[in-house]
C-alpha cells in the first residue's frame, strides 16, 4: 500500500533508464531543496534567486539581476550556515552565484516602436461644434481635448513624412 503512493508521486522515477531517471530525481530532490532555500531567504530575495544545484561543498544559484547577486555576497555566512544546519547531511562551504545567464545572451533588440494613434479627421472639429452648446467648464474641456487631438494628428503626420523622407533618401 505504501509502493502504490510513493509510485503515485513519482510516476517516472522507477521506469526511467539511464540518464533520464537520473536527472528526473535530481529535478526532483531540486525542487524540494527549492522550497528550503525560499524558506532561508527573507521574502524580498525569495522570487529573486533559485536554487540551480549543489556539489563539491558549494551551492549554485542563480539571480534574477546583478543586485541579488550583491544582496547573495553579503548575506552568504548567514545562508551557509542556516543551509548546512537544515542539511547536514550535504553541507557547503561557499555559494556560487551568477545572473541568470539567458538574460545576458538574448540579442539587443531596439526598443518598439511607439504605437501611433489615429483619430479620425473629424473629431476635432465636432468636439468644437458639440462644445458651443454646453456648459463653460464642459466646453472648454472640449476646445482643449480639441486642440490635444489636432496636435496629436500633427505629430502623426510628422513622424510619417519624416519615416517616408528617409526611405526617400535612403533609395
Amino acid at each position: 500500500m505504501n509502493d502504490k503512493r510513493q509510485r503515485a508521486q513519482r510516476p517516472f522515477a522507477g521506469r526511467q533508464p539511464g540518464h533520464i531517471g537520473t536527472i528526473l530525481q535530481k529535478a526532483q530532490i531540486l525542487r524540494e531543496r527549492q522550497a528550503a532555500w525560499n524558506a532561508l531567504l527573507g521574502l524580498e530575495a525569495q522570487d529573486c534567486t533559485w536554487l540551480a544545484g549543489w556539489s563539491n561543498n558549494t551551492l549554485q544559484v542563480l539571480c534574477q539581476s546583478p543586485v541579488w547577486h550583491t544582496w547573495l555576497r553579503r548575506h552568504e555566512k548567514k545562508l551557509i550556515k542556516s543551509w548546512n544546519k537544515a542539511f547536514p547531511d550535504s553541507p557547503v562551504q561557499q555559494i556560487q552565484s551568477s545572473v541568470r545567464p539567458w538574460q545576458a545572451q538574448l540579442p539587443t533588440q531596439s526598443p518598439a516602436p511607439k504605437k501611433t494613434h489615429r483619430y479620425a479627421t473629424q473629431a476635432a472639429p465636432i468636439l468644437r461644434e458639440s462644445g458651443k452648446a454646453m456648459a463653460p467648464d464642459i466646453a472648454a474641456a472640449m476646445l482643449r481635448l480639441a486642440a490635444t487631438l489636432e496636435q496629436a494628428q500633427a505629430e502623426a503626420v510628422t513622424r510619417v513624412s519624416a519615416k517616408e523622407k528617409g526611405a526617400e533618401a535612403s533609395e
